[in-house]
């Protein structure tokens, strides 16, 4: 708020200027808390940034000790007419055949009829009775009589939400038919039909008693796919995806006939997922060294700088990628020294890829796809390194935490600026009125001397006329 000066031979109060520069004395302590409160800002949002660089370096270690991560076979199939083959880690090399004489397929019947005339015509039942039907095991009926179509059963089987389907197509012109198909394959899936709870384990044959004479059906019942390995052993799947025969690898069954399957030792990706870990090491380590560097003429000082010890954990870190890394050979913990995986500490607490000395570890490429522990002295140790990262960046880590005591404090600093503010506005609502109730004063007071003085000259004037 502001208020203008009144003059009138005497000079009023400067309202607004004198409220100004007293203000400026109050709000003092309110910048220097707002300064804080930016200041936490930062810090909250440096850890947030902090918290994940160091997510982003447990993933690259989980990738560096996951065999998965690594191909250990590719595999290929001479006939990929009647067999398509894949392989993920686990695959072990080698060469097989495989055989399929029987594809896995799901059940499928085609009903039709010379008065099938439109997608509603009339099934052919004479009597009220029920149409059942099974979907894997599980019998459902329907209530049905001369008056049920085509479209009410496919209506019907489609509503089961059980794994059939039915459709209603146009086979010529003025022909239409019914198809009733499983959406599983696998004789454990079959589909059967019947009336009146007669259902045939040959569901083409029931077609009869289903509608009337006139009613043609033809398809097929669910079977299961059936194929030999090798020649010496014979395999059932109700699918013609099979991935549980041959441990790694996954057969998919396209038509029978007979395919020679090769499992051969793929390229070696050690190389680039060590290096994704040695990127995320060091992108972390800047990360934490910006936070915490005291600043100079040209640099800004980090936002962790007044206190290091906030960032000890990065040193615990450092300590356990030293500490031991390894895998299991022969049910044995066997050790591996950080060097082996290619990895170079520079002096600078930087890592580096070194290809000749990873190049030079026997059987590396065999031992990352076996896995391996970083971070302690025995494989099956669990406190390790990864562990300690969760233990830093879970709900309630020390990290997490942190960062949640931090963000208390800044809640209990925006508080005290909310209370802070509210107090000098208050103030200087205050000195308004003051110094303008004084000012008004001051007006009322010149006026009075003004009318005095007019009154005195003329007493002063009469006296001397007389």
């Amino acid at each position: 708020m502001a208020t203008s000066g009144i003059s009138s031979g005497t000079a009023a109060i400067d309202v607004a200027g004198m409220v100004e520069g007293l203000m400026g004395i109050e709000n003092r302590p309110l910048i220097t808390l707002q300064s804080k409160i930016t200041s936490q800002n930062l810090m909250i949002s440096d850890l947030g940034q902090l918290k994940s660089k160091v997510a982003a370096f447990q993933t690259a270690l989980q990738a560096v000790e996951n065999p998965d991560s690594y191909s250990s076979a590719v595999a290929s199939s001479s006939n990929e007419s009647a067999v398509t083959v894949s392989s993920s880690t686990g695959a072990l090399i080698g060469n097989h055949q495989i055989t399929v004489t029987q594809l896995a397929k799901p059940a499928q019947y085609i009903f039709a009829d010379s008065d099938f005339t439109t997608s509603d015509a009339l099934v052919g039942f004479l009597d009220s009775s029920t149409f059942d039907l099974t979907v894997a095991g599980q019998l459902n009926s329907l209530s049905v009589d001369s008056t049920t179509t085509i479209e009410d059963l496919s209506t019907f089987i489609n509503g089961l939400g059980l794994s059939v389907a039915a459709s209603i197509t146009q086979t010529t012109s003025g022909q239409y038919a019914l198809i009733i198909q499983g959406t599983q394959s696998g004789e454990d899936n079959d589909v059967t039909f019947g009336v009146n709870g007669s259902l045939d384990s040959h569901p083409i044959s029931s077609a009869a008693a289903l509608a009337s004479p006139s009613v043609t059906a033809y398809g097929n019942q669910a079977q299961d796919a059936e194929f030999t390995l090798d020649g010496l052993m014979e395999f059932t799947r109700t699918t013609n995806n099979v991935d549980d025969v041959l441990s790694g690898t996954t057969f998919n069954l396209v038509s029978t006939g007979i395919a020679n399957i090769t499992l051969v030792t793929g390229p070696d990706n050690g190389r680039e997922v060590i290096q994704a870990f040695i990127t995320a090491f060091n992108d972390l380590t800047a990360t934490s060294k910006k936070l915490t560097q005291k600043g100079n003429s040209s640099t800004a000082a980090g936002s962790l700088a007044g206190s290091p010890g906030a960032l000890f954990f990065i040193n615990q870190i450092k300590s356990m990628l030293s500490e031991g890394i390894t895998y299991e050979s022969g049910g044995v913990s066997t050790a591996l020294d950080l060097y082996e995986l290619g990895i170079d500490i520079n002096s600078d607490g930087t890592l580096e890829f070194n290809a000749v000395n990873y190049g030079s570890t026997d059987g590396i490429a065999t031992i990352l796809a076996s896995g391996i522990n970083i971070g302690s002295t025995s494989f099956s140790d669990t406190d390790n390194l990864d562990a300690f990262l969760t233990s830093q960046i879970q709900a309630g880590g020390d990290l997490s935490e942190s960062i949640r005591n931090e963000q208390d404090t800044l809640y209990q600093m925006s508080e005290k600026e909310v209370a802070l503010q509210m107090r000098l506005d208050s103030k200087e609502k205050s000195y308004i009125s003051q110094y303008s109730s004084l000012n008004a004063l001051l007006f009322k007071l010149n006026n009075t001397s003004s009318a005095l003085t007019s009154a005195l000259a003329g007493l002063v004037d009469g006296q001397n006329n007389n």
